[in-house]
This record gives structure tokens, sequence and C-alpha cells, in this order.
């Protein structure tokens, strides 16, 4: 196996960065979406893995973020439905000039598995893995992790952008620094049960999409302790969501794992090896 840095445009001229992962034989692409203001580096044991298994991964990073932020946050206007519309299906039409033989599949964690029913390019998709994709609403979360969203949201970003014009969070430890109006939209939604599917938001500022007609199975990972991806909010955003193949779900229980805990982002860590990455490479095959 190899890595190659590579980058590309998105239709609006803004460039993306990432890594791609090349078994010596692959006999598949993923293209992985991570979540929101999430350092990918976090999810490179895992993408190692799968093209241990002969995968070929794509990793990331949204526009704004990470190796694709380039230019001067404080100026820039992207937007949080952004990565849905413009940034996912740019890497997709990398991933299919430069691998077009191969089939393609798509992985994504929290928000980069709620926003691919915004991608416009989803014709060849031979199946799709999502880790802790849900509604976010606030309502749903325990309490004190609700607290700390809040912080964030309400008092935290609104000084952050009043002083530099951007959410600067990266210094503090909360996530990496994005755009406001990335910010904005994104608390938007967490006020409300249904998401983006809220009436106020969906096919008005969002796209209606795929969400409702997806053509390939779907599976879902998610666990009991998720403070994000609680079961109500699990169950609020996969309600909207119809496909003409199988949408199936895992539950996961961490003592059942003999695990303390998962939560959010604990799907990616080297322990999770042989309790879930072994049945994550057996659901890739099925999809061939």
């Amino acid at each position: 196996m190899k890595t190659e840095s590579f980058e590309t445009i998105c239709e609006d001229g803004v460039k993306l960065k990432g890594i791609l992962f090349i078994p010596d034989t692959p006999k598949a692409v993923i293209q992985f979406n991570c979540g929101t203001a999430t350092k990918k580096e976090i999810y490179l044991s895992f993408l190692t893995y799968l093209a241990e298994n002969d995968f070929l991964c794509c990793l990331w990073d949204y526009r704004g973020s990470g190796d694709s932020s380039s230019g001067n946050l404080k100026t820039c206007e992207f937007t949080f439905s952004d990565y849905g519309v413009k940034d996912m299906p740019a890497i997709k039409n990398f991933l299919n000039k430069e691998f077009p033989d191969l089939p393609f599949m798509i992985v994504g964690h929290s928000a980069g598995g709620q926003q691919i029913g915004f991608m416009k390019n989803l014709d060849n998709v031979k199946g799709m893995i999502n880790f802790a994709v849900s509604a976010g609403y606030y309502h749903n979360m325990p309490f004190s992790y609700r607290m700390k969203a809040y912080f964030y949201f309400y008092i935290f970003a609104p000084i952050s952008v009043l002083m530099t014009g951007y959410v600067k969070a990266k210094t503090f430890g909360l996530m990496e620094n994005l755009p406001k109006n990335v910010v904005c939209e994104w608390g938007n939604w967490l006020e409300k049960k249904d998401y983006f599917f809220d009436p106020k938001f969906y096919g008005k500022t969002v796209p209606v999409g795929h969400f409702k007609n997806y053509t390939f199975p779907i599976h879902l990972y998610w666990t009991v302790d998720d403070t994000i991806s609680s079961e109500k909010n699990t169950e609020s955003y996969w309600q909207h969501i119809k496909s003409k193949k199988e949408i199936s779900f895992t539950k996961l229980v961490p003592l059942e794992l003999g695990l303390k805990k998962i939560d959010h982002f604990g799907f990616f860590k080297r322990n999770m090896k042989d309790k879930l990455w072994e049945n994550v490479v057996s659901k890739l095959n099925s999809f061939l």
C-alpha cells in the first residue's frame, strides 16, 4: 500500500486537498467523508485498515477546514451545506476520473453521512456505510453535553466571530477553525428536531436532494452512548431516508464489546479493529 496527496477543484473554484490510500490491487474506491471540523488524522488507522483489505480510500478536508483551508476565513462565505452540495460531488468527480474502472462506495461519519443526499452525482454508487449519522437536535442530547453545545454555538462562536471574523476554535481545542456561515447554518439546523429536513430549510435553503430516492444499499453503525447521535436523534434523521435497496442498522453497546465507551468518535480507534472493523469490511464486500 502507498499514500498520495492530491488536490482537486470544485465547480465554484474552491480547492480541496486530501490523501489517497492505494492498495497494490484495489477492488473498489471509497470516498470517506469526515465529521464537521474533525481532524482527519483520527481516521488514519481505520482507513489504513480498509486499504490493507484492498479498498482504495480517499480522506479529505472540507472547504475552509484542515488542509483545504486556503484564503481568509474572515472573508469567505462558505456555508455548511456547501459540504454536500459542492465539496462531496467534487471529490467523487475526481475519484471517478482517476479510477474509472473500480466500483465506487461512500463511507461517512456524522455530517459526512448526513449530507450525502445533497450530492447530484450518485449514479454509480455500489453502497454506503455511515457512522453516527443522525439529526443533532439539542434536546435529544444528554444535559451535560447540551450545555457544551449551547456554550459553543451561543457564547463562544458569536464572541469569536466578533473578535476575529470566524470561529477560531482550534486554539482552544474546540475542533478545527470554521467560517462563520458554516457554524451559523449548522447551529440553525441543530435547533430543529428534524434538522435540515425541517420545512424551514428543506427545499428552501437546502436542496431536496436524493435522501428519499437512494438507489443503493445503506448501513448505519450507531452506539447507545453517543452524546450527539442519540437514539432519538438517530430515529429523527433516518425516518426521512429511503432507498430502493436495503437500509440496515447495527446498534453498538460498549459494555457488550468490553469497552467503557465509544461515543461519537470511538468507532475509529485502533481497539475497534477486532470488535468492529472486520464487520465493516464484510459489509463493504457485500456491496460488491
